[in-house]
């Protein structure tokens, strides 16, 4: 398990609790103190004290990205796993991965995921439902051909590690994880998927990332155009389904601008954002014929007519 950390002393207890109390307990977890300016490096050396699973890597701050790098590099596991470190999982999460995993034989278990805006450590009892997702399959969940929510995010599952054995994720941007699902979907012949929400994100409404629209969110754009580079090289029966998502990721982020706020002070956003809806404009059929929710099309509709 491999957990970046930075400005994260007020969550990471928390985070590290959820992983140690595992009902499965043959696992590393590797803290990567990504040059974090709080008190979160002391956090990260005294749990490494009192844990032998426990491994804390120090370097210079650059990004999450960077931090999972750094962690893959000493990793020794059959398996790897992320979690975010203001977020918890579940106790039976890595076991119920692991079983399902060894269970089907395949490269990559994903557990459900639940958006929380407050903590509980209560252990989720439910009856799972297991599915078998081929490679077909992956791919249609991460390009959302059928109307899937969003799923571009590498928490909350187990990959073998010999799949990630030669890949770095995408450092210095936002949004890196939408590359690396798709790297993962292409390159897993099959995987399987419980709907168990073993994973805890955390949605800090009182966080920056509630706050006022960022520069840096610009960079999901980016991201899709190294995807789009990837998809025509790899598996270029997705370019259409591609090219619909990298039109969705400018109506996503218009939607943004709107919604939560902009500095309107500032030519380049002011500039961006006519350019995003100019663009979401010229794509407003294709996207209203696309597979989405009945609220994503409402809002599509607000922000093309009204």
């Amino acid at each position: 398990m491999i957990v970046p950390v930075y400005e994260s002393e007020k969550y990471l207890d928390r985070c590290v609790q959820s992983i140690l109390n595992q009902t499965y307990q043959d696992f590393e977890l590797i803290l990567v103190d990504d040059g974090s300016p709080d008190n979160s490096p002391l956090l990260c050396d005294k749990w490494a004290e009192n844990d032998s699973r426990v491994y804390v890597i120090h370097k210079e701050n650059g990004g999450a990205s960077s931090a999972r790098n750094a962690g893959l590099k000493i990793a020794k596991g059959r398996w790897i796993a992320f979690a975010d470190s203001d977020d918890w999982l579940d106790r039976t999460a890595l076991k119920t991965l692991y079983d399902l995993a060894n269970q089907y034989n395949v490269p990559m278990a994903i557990g459900g995921m639940r958006v929380v805006q407050k903590y509980t450590d209560a252990s989720i009892v439910m009856k799972q439902n297991a599915k078998v997702l081929s490679n077909a399959d992956l791919m249609s969940r991460f390009f959302r051909l059928n109307g899937e929510p969003d799923t571009h995010s590498v928490c909350g599952a187990i990959i073998r590690h010999d799949i990630l054995e030669d890949y770095s994720f995408i450092e210095g941007r936002m949004n890196e994880d939408v590359e690396t699902c798709y790297y993962l979907a292409r390159k897993c012949e099959a995987a399987v998927y419980t709907d168990a929400p073993l994973y805890n994100y955390f949605k800090n409404i009182e966080g920056v990332t509630n706050s006022g629209f960022s520069k840096k969110k610009l960079d999901l754009l980016d991201i899709w155009d190294i995807v789009q580079k990837q998809v025509e090289q790899f598996t270029p029966e997705y370019s259409y389904a591609c090219e619909m998502n990298c039109k969705r990721a400018r109506f996503t982020l218009l939607t943004q601008m709107s919604l939560n706020g902009y500095d309107h002070d500032d030519s380049l956003m002011k500039k961006t954002k006519q350019q995003l809806k100019k663009e979401v404009r010229q794509s407003f059929w294709p996207l209203m014929k696309w597979k989405m929710p009945i609220s994503r099309k409402v809002l599509l509709v607000w922000e093309c007519i009204f």
